[in-house]
């Protein structure tokens, strides 16, 4: 009895240090709340990634050989700043669990989606129990290129999650992901250079459609949507704007409490319903 006691004031101490969700009004605070969300209805799968320097010998294969790759104590590590023809490949391999964030897997079944973006140009290959998977049907991002199960972007804000949904997926089965990141331009080099910035396996199909504008993106400076965009508005405005922006914001973020009450329900619909009527207070709150 002790000892439960004594996990249940753990707890409670750790929950404390979290933000609450409505004094989120700094974007570091808002990062934490992004992250928390995410962490709902997706897979972290950027932590086990691969990587090896250089496009040739390529390996986007699934049967490609990955014995010079090393896993990143850092997946997001930038690599070739200011080399021409700087690139390299990430490769992870993963069997989908029982269950993804709070929500099981139905045992039918359910479409995923991998979720991507990287620093210059991106090329993302998919395979599910050995054979090519992945489209473009629900994107959420400009600019996607799609050739077969190879989806390509560049140029892209690191908001800009792009998805290769609909995966047909059930529990058990074996994915394997191939990513070929180069710097741009590709010919003079970057100062930037080139790296993995997101890599997520998640819930698509009808959740897609209410998950993409509510966390939004970025689309200028200083613009955006959803929780992303508020993120960067909270970033960069500053004074009287500042502050009137975080008193709009104080209300949908307090209610951002339901998608987490959503989530114990382990009923992918209650999440997709709770993002769905927050999309229109954000909108409104981030209306000059």
């Amino acid at each position: 009895m002790r000892r439960f006691l004594s996990l249940v004031l753990l707890l409670s101490a750790m929950l404390a240090l979290l933000p609450s969700t409505a004094e989120a009004q700094t974007p570091d605070e808002l990062t934490t709340l992004i992250q928390r969300l995410i962490d709902l209805d997706s897979l972290d799968i950027a932590k086990d990634v691969k990587f090896r320097p250089g496009i040739e010998p390529p390996l986007f294969a699934l049967d490609a050989d990955e014995s010079a790759m090393k896993v990143l104590k850092n997946p997001y590590e930038v690599f070739g700043k200011n080399t021409p023809g700087a690139g390299g490949w990430y490769r992870v391999s993963f069997t989908v669990p029982e269950k993804i964030g709070k929500f099981p897997v139905p045992k039918n079944g359910f479409n995923m989606g991998v979720e991507s973006n990287c620093l210059g140009s991106w090329e993302i290959y998919t395979y599910s129990n050995g054979k090519p998977v992945g489209s473009a049907m629900a994107s959420g991002v400009s600019g996607a290129v799609q050739q077969g199960n190879v989806l390509s972007n560049r140029g892209q804000h690191a908001t800009a999650w792009m998805s290769n949904a609909p995966i047909p997926t059930k529990a058990g089965d074996k994915i394997t992901v191939a990513i070929l990141a180069t710097a741009t331009p590709l010919g003079r080099g970057s100062p930037e250079g080139f790296a993995l910035r997101h890599l997520r396996f998640r819930f698509a199909l009808g959740h897609t459609f209410t998950r993409q504008p509510f966390f939004g993106s970025v689309t200028g400076p200083g613009q955006g949507t959803g929780l992303l965009g508020a993120r960067e508005m909270l970033t960069t405005l500053q004074g009287d704007n500042l502050k009137a922006l975080q008193e709009k914001l104080k209300g949908p973020l307090s209610r951002t409490d339901t998608l987490f009450q959503a989530a114990e329900t382990e009923q992918l619909d209650e999440l997709t319903k709770a993002m769905k009527a927050l999309i229109p207070e954000f909108n409104a709150a981030l209306k000059k």
